[in-house]
Parts: structure tokens; sequence; C-alpha cells
């Protein structure tokens, strides 16, 4: 199955479209690239100009970036009827159909602009790294952090399910670990994305969030987030009323993708639950996992290193 993906060489940026062969051949020197699905030229997204209070919701896949996206999206549009889909308030930012460009540059897709023009605020929802995120003293940034066994077993579910380019993965849930643990999925690894994202632990405008403690603590996460970002007339309470993931599924139709086929059946909002990548694996897809947060966690300096059970 031939599926284009861009290389992004981390030394200088280089981009190049492949195929699914071309890009199994090109993990003999994995460390020097990641991939990412079809997107405009990386060096022009890291370059475009951020305004006051913009925002960026990022994580590795299935890690939260949905579910801090409805937080986000109740906190600086609070009144549900303006807005129909979540992607409204915080579209995606690794997508050609989130850009334009104008003089050489890349601007808002029209529609984009426009919501964006409604709320007098810009959002973003990414999975790209720290070091390939635009950066600006004036914009706000969170990461959301998920257990590594269970993102990649959540990926996994949602890869399979999903139909066109990017999805039908047919492979088992080890099979899928391996790769997963070997960067040969879109954003790299977990780890790898983890530890890209632990250089920015001490910078004040990013905001650290465990999935778990979205799970556990829903209201203190959105005390938090609200914070960040500057938002102080919203209720934690009434957005947890809506963001609780019960809420969230019972309103899928305003949070899952729109732009992904999916398989019949398949519920986007499949369980919401944690532990349970713990018993997903077999000994050699955990194996797997384990080493790759090795090689990218164990070597982080003290002073960047996340409180990570792996």
């Amino acid at each position: 199955r031939a599926v284009p993906y861009i290389i992004v060489v981390l030394e200088d940026i280089v981009m190049a479209n492949v195929t699914q062969t071309q890009r199994e051949r090109s993990f003999e020197k994995e460390d020097e690239f990641i991939l990412l699905p079809i997107a405009p030229p990386v060096e022009k997204l890291r370059s475009i100009e951020l305004k006051d209070g913009d925002i960026f919701i990022a994580s590795w896949p299935k890690s939260g970036t949905t579910w801090t996206q409805a937080i986000i999206a109740h906190l600086i549009a609070s009144d549900r009827s303006t807005w129909n889909h979540a992607s409204e308030i915080t579209p995606f930012f690794d997508v050609q159909s989130s850009w334009q460009e104008i003089d050489n540059r890349l601007e808002p897709a029209a529609n984009i602009q426009n919501f964006f023009q409604k709320r007098g605020r810009r959002a973003w929802n990414t999975h790209m790294l720290w070091s390939l995120i635009p950066k600006s003293s004036v914009a706000k940034y969170i990461y959301l952090i998920r257990d590594q066994r269970d993102a990649v077993l959540s990926f996994w579910y949602h890869l399979r399910n999903q139909r066109g380019a990017g999805g039908d993965y047919q492979g088992t849930a080890d099979e899928f670990a391996i790769e997963a643990s070997r960067g040969k999925l879109p954003y790299s690894s977990w780890a790898r994305h983890v530890a890209d994202w632990s250089k920015a632990i001490s910078d004040e405008r990013v905001l650290f969030i465990r999935y778990e403690n979205l799970k556990s603590d829903l209201s203190g996460c959105i005390h938090k987030i609200a914070n960040h970002i500057g938002v102080t007339t919203v209720d934690p309470n009434i957005v947890a009323k809506y963001t609780s993931f019960e809420a969230m599924r019972a309103d899928c139709s305003r949070y899952e993708p729109i732009s992904v086929n999916w398989e019949s059946g398949f519920q986007f909002f499949r369980r919401g639950r944690t532990g349970d990548g713990a018993t997903a694996f077999s000994s050699t897809g955990n194996e797997a996992l384990q080493a790759d947060a090795t090689k990218y966690l164990s070597q982080l300096p003290e002073s960047t290193r996340l409180d990570l059970d792996v």
C-alpha cells in the first residue's frame, strides 16, 4: 500500500514525498527525521506570525487533544449555540486544508479566518513536535501526555478503523507497537515526541497536562487550562459538565474528526479509560515500547525529565 508521507529531516528541514517502500528503506537513519501526514511546508508553518493570545493544543496522537480541544472551545466560545463543531474554534494545524498561501507566506484558510474573527482569538490543535512548532512570546501552548501503552493501543484502534489514506491498518496490536516504537508512524514515536516537548518543561508558555488527570480531576484541569490562557469569566464546573467523556460521546458530532471516514460501527469515543494498554501487548510489544522510552527519556537531563511511569 503506497501512502504518501512527508519526510522531515530535522537537521535542515528537507522534505520529500515517499512511498511505503521508500519509507522503509529510509529508517536506517530514523533519528534524523520524523514522518508527517501531507501538510504545508514545515519551514513555512514554523515561521507563521503568531498573534497575542494564540493557543496551541499539542500531543502525540490519541493523548487528549480532542478532549482539550473541547475544553478550549467551551472556554473561549461558551455559547454553544454559536458553533457546531469544535474545529470551528480549534482547527487542525497540520493539514493543507487549514492554509492558503498569500505572497509566499501561509495564512489561515478563508473559512478558518472567518471562524477566528468571530471569536476574536485563534487556537489550533496539532501533533507537531515542540522543535517544529512556531514560537512566540505572546502564544500559549498546552501539551497533553498519556500513558505510552494506552496511547499506542488507542492509536492502533484508530488507524485500523480509519478508512482511506493513512488508515486501514491491518497489523496486530503487537506489530503496531513495534512500528510505533521505531518511529514508523506519523509524528515519530511516543517517547521521542514526549522527549522533544520536555525541552519546554520550564517554559512558562507551556502547560503540561496528564490525560489521567483529565480523567480523575476534570474540573481541576479545566481551571488550570483557563488560568493558563487567561480566561476568568467561565465556570470550570460548567465546562466540565459538557466535556466529560460521557457528555462528549453523547454529543460526538461536535467533536469527532469530520474529514475522516470510519469503518461502519466504529465509535471515535471508544472507552476513554486508563490502564487498558497494560494488558494489550505481548512481551515483544511491551519490550519494544520500553526500549523506545528508555532510549529517549532516560537520557534527559534531570531538569527536563517529566514524571512518567514507563
